[in-house]
Parts: structure tokens; sequence; C-alpha cells
């Protein structure tokens, strides 16, 4: 568990909060952090860290490591993402066994926490958050497994293709600059251990079932993402949805779409969103705009046809509940947001007609805004000109809705029940034979939200259960299959005291867990991969204007994982923004153990 703060350390912050209620603060001013009051800061851990299993590699150097861009980001709101021509090194074409993209960035100053991601030529390979920089001179270093987009890497290299970031950061209030650097590793060999590509990515994912990665990748994204504002598309609202026309090869025997989101703005913390028949100004800080409640679903259309969704995983953002949580070390999925995959291979028999279909992406009950994008993963038949296929059982109605509130003024609470299932089956006839693909995915989502003490004291707790399964049948026999369970529990209690000029003193705990379990069988062979990614919260934090002025936290995070060939345990505990303890186990028996 966290560190709890003795009553002496109590005192102090309430001796604090009163001496800076006394003092009137400028809303315009940045002066709002201790280094830029003259105040001497502690010892602060400047690197940010992100303890999640790190990519399984092979055994030998990466053959070749490129630079792909160099880009520093200063005053970029509005801007086109940052672009560079890219080149593979002549002595190293592919094939290759792994690539890995990694994006060191460092920040000059005090700044804000910004969304930004990665683009290899208009595909979307990363999406992540900047950490939200306490002192000048903070690093961080986002590594991840982009092997599974082999066939845009190999376009980039042949081509002469281009990579892309996008991070839009204002100078107008902090001066900090942050300057990013992405680079692609390039392996060959054998890699180190026996394990399954879970066990390189660190998300559970249906790619489990495909070993190889598509033959080719088509981005489902703006289509002018070099000269506007990026390639992801903006969500303004419930009955927006974002289409791109896509066709694709008419020997295509599997499609997977890939989908990316972050959320902004009113629906920054959606899931804390409470329902109230009308807004009330200030109660609790929790309404916003439209009370609507705390569920979202991102989904996916094809010819406006509902093709599948997901509850998105609860990402915190480093600037929101408590900053100081996440210095230095990330939220969960904070540095790697997770991308959520859809089976479209049942639907392949409205596709394969040599036409451009709409492909739309949308985002339930959601508010303004939403940055969407997508990947849609073709598997092409090479000793085919054309594969048919057929779509036998299509079942997907809305979920079953539970919507409950009951509030007086500023106090009350409201819940919100969500459940659903949908099936889909369709077949695919190429050189391989005539095979089915089935895909069944049920949902069970509550969100609870309370609050007491004419808005004082708030309470959230959520829970996101998903269970995927995909099949691949050949008559009445599964070829394979693969099972994915997860469970994203979160709570949150906060209590509040205003302060003058707009100031607000808070007082925090967190408890954030994200459980993935995938069961892959093949045959009579079964593989299982666990993962537990934990987090523990407490402390205080002054706000002004959304921007800490004092405070502090102390979190605990604990990694684990664990497939049939490899074990990892991770525990960080930082306080004070200085990691306290860092430990790592590899072996199976200590895993085992906890």
């Amino acid at each position: 568990m966290p560190e709890i703060m003795h009553p002496k350390h109590w005192y102090i912050i309430f001796v604090v909060v009163a001496i800076y209620s006394a003092t009137s603060v400028s809303a315009s001013s940045p002066d709002i952090f201790p280094i830029r009051r003259g105040l001497t800061l502690p010892n602060l851990t400047l690197e940010h860290i992100d303890p999640t299993l790190p990519p399984v590699l092979p055994t030998q150097a990466p053959k070749c490591s490129v630079i792909a861009l160099q880009q520093d980001f200063a005053d970029t709101v509005g801007a086109p993402p940052a672009s560079a021509n890219y080149t593979q090194p002549p002595d190293c074409p592919a094939p290759w066994t792994r690539v890995v993209l990694e994006l060191s960035v460092s920040a000059s100053d005090l700044q804000k926490d910004r969304i930004a991601a990665v683009w290899v030529d208009g595909v979307e390979v990363l999406r992540t958050t900047t950490p939200l920089p306490m002192a000048p001179g903070a690093f961080w270093k986002v590594t991840k497994d982009i092997t599974r987009y082999t066939a845009a890497i190999r376009r980039l290299s042949e081509n002469n293709g281009t990579v892309s970031m996008m991070l839009e950061n204002s100078n107008t209030v902090l001066p900090g600059v942050y300057s990013a650097n992405v680079t692609l590793h390039f392996y060959r060999g054998a890699i180190a251990t026996a394990a399954k590509p879970s066990a390189a990515t660190g998300h559970a994912t249906i790619q489990e079932l495909y070993k190889e990665p598509a033959d080719l990748i088509i981005p489902v994204t703006s289509n002018n993402g070099f000269y506007g504002s990026g390639f992801w598309s903006r969500i303004e609202s419930d009955s927006q949805i974002a289409t791109s026309l896509i066709k694709i090869p008419q020997n295509t025997y599997r499609a997977v779409l890939e989908i990316f989101v972050s959320y902004h703005a009113d629906d920054e913390f959606w899931f804390g969103n409470p329902l109230r028949s009308s807004y009330l100004e200030g109660a609790a800080n929790l309404s916003t705009p439209r009370s609507n409640g705390g569920f979202r679903q991102v989904y996916a259309t094809i010819d406006d046809k509902f093709v599948g969704g997901h509850i998105p995983f609860m990402v915190l953002y480093p600037g929101s509940i408590n900053p100081y949580f996440w210095s230095p070390v990330a939220a969960i999925g904070a540095f790697n947001m997770p991308s959520y995959d859809l089976d479209m291979t049942p639907f392949l028999g409205m596709l394969l007609d040599g036409q451009p279909h709409k492909f739309g992406l949308g985002v339930h009950d959601s508010q303004r805004y939403w940055l969407v994008g997508a990947n849609l993963h073709i598997w092409v038949d090479r000793w085919s000109d054309a594969t048919q296929a057929g779509l036998i059982n299509y079942n997907a109605p809305p979920p079953k809705m539970n919507r409950n509130a009951e509030w007086r003024n500023q106090d009350g609470q409201s819940e919100i029940d969500a459940e659903g299932l949908v099936r889909f089956i369709g077949w695919v006839s190429s050189s391989k034979g005539n095979l089915t693909t089935v895909v069944q995915q049920k949902i069970k989502f509550k969100s609870q939200i309370e609050v007491q003490n004419r808005g004082a004291v708030k309470q959230i707790e959520v829970n996101n259960k998903q269970r995927m399964m995909v099949a691949l049948m050949k008559g009445n026999q599964a070829l394979s299959r693969v099972q994915l369970m997860m469970d994203a529990p979160m709570q949150i209690q906060t209590s509040t005291v205003n302060a003058v000029s707009g100031a607000v003193f808070q007082k925090t705990r967190l408890y954030h867990q994200l459980v993935e379990m995938v069961n892959l069988s093949e045959g009579q062979a079964v593989s299982i991969a666990t993962l537990t990614d934990r987090q523990d919260a407490e402390g205080s934090a002054l706000m002004h204007d959304g921007v800490p002025v004092w405070g502090g936290g102390a979190t605990r995070s604990a990694y684990r994982f664990k497939d049939d060939s490899t074990c990892y345990l991770r525990t960080v505990n930082t306080a004070g923004g200085i990691v306290r303890l860092d430990t790592t186990t590899a072996s199976c028996v200590s895993v085992a153990d906890q």
C-alpha cells in the first residue's frame, strides 16, 4: 500500500493551505510551480518510468538501428505532424525477427502533459502521453514491439516513405519544449525465449491467433494527415462518425481492424461522469456540460453496419486525479496506450467485390472530444486471385443499459450498468480450404458515483469486464481458438477544500488495476498467459487552473506477467517525486508465490 502521511505532516499541509489562502494568485500567472516561485525543490527523480514487460528480443544486438525522426515540439498547436523521409540502410533489409520502436523524449522546462502519436507511412504504431514534468530536464523512454506492423515497415523501407509524429504543445503559459527522437531497431535471429506474441507486447489482443503479421496494412485515418491536424479523426459527439473509403484486395482471407483512441476536454474523465437530468454549475466538480453517465463504447461500422466495439480501458493521464501520483511513475497504459482489435473476417463477404466500402469509427454516448484512428490488417491468399466469403450469423443487439440517479443539489449518487453479447460467424473459401471464423464478445460494465458534503467528498467506482473469443473452424473441428478475458476495476476517493482565487486543496486515494488472461488452443496444444498491472496511490495537492501548485503523493506499482516460458515481476514504489523501491524478478518460482 502507499505510504500513509504522519499526522504532523497533515499539520504542515494545512499551514501551507492557510498561507496560500492569504495570498492572491493571478489566474494568468504561469509562476505557480514551486520552482517558479523561488522555492527549493526536493531531489526529484528526473527519469519517468513505466514498469511494464520489456519486449522479448533475440539474443544478438540489433542488426541496425535507424533514427527515423528528431523534432522539438514548442508551439505546435494546430500544426501538421512533424514528418521525416525514411531511408533503410542497404545492409539491413527484411526479413526481421523483431522490429522495436524507441521513443525518447526530454522536457526543457515545466509543461503540461500532452497526447502524442507516431505513424509509419500513415499507419499508427504508437499512441502515448507525455508525463507532467515537475522540473526542467525530465526525460523518459517508450519502447514498443512493432513487429505486427511489418507490412507498413517494409513499404516504408522499400519506397523511402515517411515517419510522422504529432504532439501539440503550447508555450503560452509554460515554457517547456519537448524534444523527441524516434528510433527503429531491427533484429534478426532466434528470440531469447519461446514466448508468444503476448509476451512480446504485454497486451492481450486477438493477434495471438495469427502467428504471422499481416501482408498489408491500410490506414483508416484522416485523408489530410500530412497537412491538416493529423492522421487521427476528431469525434465531437455521440452522433458523429469518422468515415473512410477503403478497397481491399479480392484475394483477402483474413482481416483485423485495430482501433486507437484517446479522450479529451469534456470526456477526459468520462468514467467519472455522473448521470444527472440537468447540469448544475460546480456540482462536485464532476458534472460536465452533458452529465450522461460514465459509459462509453468505441465501435466500428462497414457501410453503416455495426461490426464490433470495445469499452476503452481507463487510462489516467499524467495531469489527472493528482499529478504527483504520476511523477516519476506512469499510470497504467499512459506511455503505451492500448489499441483494440476487431476481427473483420466474418464480414469479408461485404468487401471482396473490388469496390471501395465505407468504414466508420464512432464513440457511443461521447462528448467533445475523442481522437480516433485505425489500421486495417489484411492477409492475402498468394495462391489465388480471388477468395469467396459470406456471413453466416449476425447477432449484435445494443447493450442492455440500466441507469439510476438520485440527486439533491450538489449531493447524490448515480449508477450505470451495461451488459452485452455480440456474435458474428462467417466463412471464407481460399487455397487454405473453406474455413469458418466465429467471433464472440461479452461486456459487463458498471459505473457508480457518489457525492457528499455539498460536493466536497466524491467516490467513483468503475468495473469494466470483457470476454472475447475468436475461433477458426473447419467443419466441426476447431483448428485454433483464442479467448481473452479482461477485468479493469478502479476506485477513486477525493475530498476537497476550496481556497481563494479558485485554488482547490484535494486529498485523494486511488486503486486501479488491469487483469488480462489469454488462452490459446491449437489442436491439442494449449497455452495460457496472464498479466496483472496494479497501482495504489494516496496523496494531496493544491491545484490552480488544473496545474499543481504544491503537493505530494505516494504510488505503489506492481506488474506481473506469466506465460508458459516467461515470468516477470516488477514492483516500483515512489513518494515525493522519488523512486523509493524498484525491484524486478524473473524467477517463475518467485512469481508463483506472489
